[in-house]
């Protein structure tokens, strides 16, 4: 995969124009676009304040899966013990 990076202003139209070197291939890419201060959308998010568990809960029932079987989430906990020091 080949990486450009580039640094814009973002206007308030919130609209962005790349223009790629002439050398860059053509067809699909992938385009991310980082924003400072703003919540990082990689991580896991976060549960609001909530009053109750059923507040939580109806939280937790809207989040998307995270592509994880329950098989990889029990190998994972058969391994952890192995990277603890004594």
């Amino acid at each position: 995969m080949q990486a450009y990076q580039f640094e814009y202003s973002v206007p308030s139209s919130h609209t962005l124009t790349v223009n790629l070197p002439p050398d860059a291939p053509t067809g699909p890419a992938q385009v991310i676009v980082l924003l400072p201060g703003a919540n990082n959308a990689l991580s896991p998010p976060r549960p609001p304040q909530l009053d109750n568990m059923a507040q939580y809960l109806a939280w937790h029932d809207e989040q998307p899966a995270s592509g994880r079987s329950a098989d990889d989430v029990d190998v994972q906990i058969r391994e952890e013990p192995e990277g603890w020091s004594d």
